[in-house]
């Protein structure tokens, strides 16, 4: 993990030199005929995203509309699409091709938070705004005034968690299966033992285990050994179509509670194993208003598409940019990141959403279960409150 970082940190100290040392002077706001926005995502999989999708139709139809309103014109909206493949080397050269090449006015994505945080650091000095839709490690906005995300933090995530298997479940006895490599993961691991151990009569195992591992059999083990009544995991669905077959065919009878992560790629859900799962997830179509969930269906491409977070997260933050360049009267980063600073109640697909000054929502998340291989909304969950311990 320690090494990961190092690594990350490393690639982004890298990216920011590289464009320091660059002859090229960056363009005036001024002098800018359209509104450029930047997307990095891994398009490639595992996991694939494909919000961009989406977010080009989108585009398509402002530009068909004429465009938008910025300082009196109206300005063509270019987004240029970036495949990091999910790796932290690509995401950074995909940072330097937007900013110095493509000269972008802000970037969306990285999704993990494992791209996002040296992606984070480089923008941070490269003073350009970003916001991810997915990236929910708070190390990702901590103490940065460039950086914004639309979901909600690990952080908060694992004190509603916490709630929901203690007093809304009744169970005192988790096991938490997690990838000890991966900052979402062990991020979200970490939060939700902090949140859970206090509790009265809680009782906590971890369990780690290294990416890449296929048989899980010595995990599980461990986590029935202690007499776990659920299986909390945080992880991606390529592990979790692993997980929970072989977690039942261990022998382990009890719930299986999963994260924001088990919304990435719906396919593992047919699994008769992930039937009665419970996860929770920043969007929830049987929580949304009808009339905003048609026109973003109507985006897709592929007829039936079932509408995911990172659809809608990324379509919020497109038309949160859109809607900072119009009332800022700019395209300059510098001023859309104080338009996005000042943002209070702005209404999307996922709700209402504010900024705190780390950049971060205070978000009602949705609690859902897997029955039939689709999801079905099972409780709204408020955020921790102000002060709540997380």
């Amino acid at each position: 993990m320690r090494a990961r970082l190092l690594f990350a940190l490393s690639a982004a100290l890298a990216a920011v030199l590289a464009l320091s040392a660059c002859s090229g002077a960056p363009e005036k706001p001024a002098e800018r005929t359209e509104l450029r926005i930047g997307l990095i995502a891994n398009l490639s999989g595992p996991p694939r995203f494909d919000a961009h999708e989406l977010a080009l139709a989108r585009v398509a139809q402002v530009n068909a509309a004429g465009g938008v309103e910025v300082g009196g014109r109206r300005l063509p909206v270019r987004l240029m699409v970036a495949d990091n493949a999910g790796q932290v080397e690509q995401s950074m050269a995909a940072v330097t091709r937007l900013v110095q090449q493509e000269r972008v006015s802000a970037v969306i994505g990285p999704y993990l938070s494992r791209e996002a945080l040296p992606v984070a650091a480089s923008l941070e000095a490269l003073r350009v705004p970003m916001i991810t839709p997915t990236a929910s490690n708070p190390a990702v906005t901590k103490g940065r005034k460039f950086v914004f995300r639309m979901c909600q933090l690990d952080s908060d995530q694992g004190v509603v968690l916490s709630r929901v298997v203690h007093s809304t479940l009744g169970l005192r006895r988790a096991a938490v299966l997690y990838d000890e490599s991966d900052a979402y993961s062990a991020g979200l691991a970490g939060f939700f033992r902090a949140a859970f151990a206090p509790l009265p009569g809680a009782a906590v195992t971890m369990v780690p285990y290294a990416s890449g591992t296929q048989d899980f059999l010595p995990q599980l083990s461990r986590a029935m050994a202690a007499g776990a009544q659920l299986l909390f995991l945080p992880n991606f669905p390529g592990d979790l179509a692993l997980q929970l077959p072989q977690a039942r065919a261990a022998g382990f009878s009890g719930l299986f509670l999963g994260s924001d992560s088990w919304d990435s790629d719906r396919d593992f859900h047919a699994l008769p194993e992930a039937q009665g799962a419970l996860y929770t997830t920043n969007f929830s179509a049987e929580g949304v208003d009808p009339a905003l969930l048609v026109r973003a269906q109507a985006l897709a491409s592929r007829p039936g598409l079932s509408l995911v977070q990172n659809h809608v997260l990324t379509l919020d933050a497109l038309e949160l940019l859109l809607d900072t360049a119009s009332r800022t009267g700019s395209t300059d980063p510098v001023s859309l990141r104080s338009g996005l600073a000042a943002v209070r109640g702005f209404q999307g697909l996922t709700g209402e959403l504010s900024f705190n000054e780390d950049g971060d929502p205070a978000r009602t998340v949705f609690l859902v279960v897997i029955e039939g291989g689709e999801r079905r909304l099972r409780a709204r969950l408020d955020p921790p409150a102000s002060g709540e311990p997380r």
